[in-house]
């Protein structure tokens, strides 16, 4: 392997945090173009979205299907994964660890606490969703079923 092969020059990380309240996830996305653009670009790797800080899934799982965002329609990264990977273009997949707003509002017993007991992030019933999940709670179960 030469060097060139082993580091990628150019990499994309598509950040895609996208709530609830927005519809026609993916809807317009055409696989062979976005394919075509990537190579265009000249794209190497391209890091891709399983799950969001929000909490939202982009893929068909079986294993958290009240987790697959609400207005998803298709298997987006599959999709995305499977066409970049005809191109010769890498595909790193990106989880969110320490911030997802779905298991932080169903189980706020994971949240990470500061020493006076309270919650680390932004406050409830303030705008923002950044509550950092404690990593010595049971979402750690959680996490590592969703990564296998």
């Amino acid at each position: 392997m030469t060097q060139t092969d082993f580091l990628r020059f150019r990499q994309i990380h598509l950040d895609f945090h996208t709530s609830e309240a927005i519809g026609g996830i993916g809807a317009a996305f055409n696989a062979e173009a976005w394919a075509e653009q990537l190579v265009a670009a000249p794209v190497d790797s391209i890091t891709c979205f399983a799950r969001c800080h929000h909490g939202w899934i982009y893929y068909d799982t079986q294993k958290h299907p009240e987790r697959r965002h609400p207005h998803l329609e298709r298997n987006l990264l599959v999709e995305q994964i499977n066409v970049a990977h005809a191109a010769g273009i890498r595909v790193p997949v990106y989880t969110t660890v320490m911030w997802d707003h779905y298991t932080a509002e169903q189980h706020p017993e994971w949240l990470q606490m500061d020493e006076t007991g309270r919650v680390i992030g932004t406050p409830p019933f303030e705008a923002g969703f950044y509550r950092k999940l404690c990593l010595n709670s049971p979402y750690i179960d959680f996490l590592k079923d969703h990564v296998r």
